[in-house]
């Protein structure tokens, strides 16, 4: 999933995406979570500014990757987020839209090479089925 530098707001699906985590954990986590709080659009949709992704990665990461406890890692975040005015993580989450970018530019490549190479084999077949019959 590619971030989109000129986007204030990402949905919760798209939050799933970037964190790698589903959509109910990241619920469970707001409500455990008091600093992980989404806006809410009209229709009452979650709304992840960088700031809640960020949020979201923290909470990955201590739970999934150093192994805390909800509890410790709830205690570990308050005493972080708080005191901290530059986010660390938001500079991750540049660099990741900005690799995110470069594969899709060359999918897209790849993938524009592809369809010219089959277009090419079915002409060929196409004039071996006219030599046929």
């Amino acid at each position: 999933m590619a971030f989109d530098s000129n986007k204030n707001y990402y949905s919760i699906g798209e939050v799933t995406k970037i964190a790698g985590v589903p959509a109910y954990l990241l619920r469970y986590w707001e409500g455990f979570f008091n600093e992980l709080t989404p806006a809410r659009d009209t229709r009452g949709n979650r709304r992840y500014t960088n700031r809640d992704i960020a949020m979201v990665l923290n909470i990955k990461e201590l739970v999934y990757e150093k192994g805390y406890k909800l509890g410790k890692a709830s205690e570990i975040v308050k005493g972080t987020f708080r005191n901290s005015d530059a986010d660390h993580k938001t500079t991750e989450i540049l660099k990741l839209q900005k690799q995110i970018g470069n594969e899709k530019t060359r999918h897209s490549a790849v993938d524009e090479r592809r369809m010219i190479l089959l277009k090419e084999i079915k002409e060929e077949i196409e004039d071996i089925l006219q030599l046929l019959g």
